[in-house]
């Protein structure tokens, strides 16, 4: 109880012992009759002044004793309203939190979405242009009278192959965007080429080279999050080469390890990032693209997986001639 921690129901308990004490010690030694004894030897002392003023003090004292419980009562109350309206605007924060960060996963989902789409359709258009050829190649064989069974079979399996491997494309993104309710052992080195699979065409089709030093490392996490991580990132370092018109685009990945971490390092030549802008960068909402091309969230949300969800580190810098990422995932063995 808040009460008790003004101390009035500890000082009222003291007063009664006290006088009681005071009562049995009086009481042992007599001390009322030597009283009396007292005041009868001595004529200026009245004995009903003395009871009088004892009867006094004390109705004083258990006057003083209640109005301070009473008063306490009161603080107590005063204090339990505001700790109601405390744990209400805490609940409230936290529910307009919890809905704020909701909104940022939805976002960051609708945002992944386009870039799946825009990676899609790079991977896709080598496929169409062959699937187009060989549509044309069976037109005109029909035009010169040279469409056999030899060459609709041989047409028919090109179709099914190219069929096959964007039918492929559909599956690998379905599965890279389906989240993962469990942590799990996964490489690193699986993890990379799996994202760098996504971007090859979208790559190669801005003349982005990527470089990669692989070292298999098993680390403990949510496989399919790191990447969409990587994904993002790699997204990003495209748009910087793209808009800062850089020729010979190189992104450099490399992966390593120690004692604690499974790393994963990621660099570019497309120019750094602006000093104002470089500890803001994880910050949700926070983007230096044009307005409809950006918004904001895809690093917030790579700082969420990698950090709280993953135990792990992430982290930018610039270094000659553009940015570095790091990424630290714990290693498997500190977790099984």
């Amino acid at each position: 109880m808040m009460i008790d921690k003004l101390n009035t129901k500890r000082d009222l308990f003291i007063l009664i012992l006290l006088s009681i004490g005071s009562w049995l010690i009086l009481s042992y030694y007599d001390s009322f009759e030597y009283l009396l004894e007292y005041l009868e030897s001595h004529e200026d002392y009245e004995l009903d002044e003395v009871l009088l003023l004892i009867i006094i003090i004390g109705f004083l004292s258990i006057f003083f004793a209640f109005r301070r419980v009473k008063e306490a009562a009161k603080i107590n109350k005063q204090l339990e309203d505001i700790n109601i309206n405390l744990k209400n605007e805490i609940e409230y924060q936290i529910n307009e939190r919890y809905k704020k960060e909701q909104l940022l996963v939805e976002q960051s989902k609708l945002a992944s979405l386009g870039e799946m789409i825009g990676n899609i359709a790079h991977q896709w258009r080598q496929p169409l242009n062959a699937l187009g050829l060989v549509v044309q190649n069976i037109y005109f064989s029909y035009q010169n009278n040279e469409l056999n069974d030899e060459f609709m079979e041989k047409s028919i399996n090109k179709v099914n192959l190219l069929n096959q491997n964007m039918s492929k494309t559909i599956d690998d993104f379905r599965s890279f965007f389906k989240p993962n309710k469990d942590k799990d052992i996964f490489d690193l080195t699986t993890s990379l080429k799996d994202t760098e699979s996504l971007v090859e065409a979208s790559y190669e089709h801005h003349n982005i080279k990527i470089e990669s030093s692989y070292n298999n490392v098993l680390v403990y996490g949510f496989p399919n999050e790191f990447s969409q991580t990587l994904l993002n990132i790699l997204n990003n370092a495209k748009d910087a080469f793209f808009d800062n018109k850089i020729e010979n685009a190189i992104v450099n990945i490399s992966i390593k390890s120690d004692n604690i971490y499974g790393i994963i390092i990621i660099k570019d030549n497309a120019g750094g990032i602006s000093s104002n802008h470089l500890n803001k960068v994880f910050e949700p909402y926070f983007t230096t693209k044009e307005e409809g091309k950006g918004t904001g969230i895809g690093l917030y949300m790579a700082k969420i997986i990698i950090e709280q969800n993953m135990n792990g580190k992430i982290e930018v810098k610039n270094v000659e001639n553009g940015a570095e990422f790091i990424i630290k995932i714990p290693l498997y063995k500190d977790k099984v």
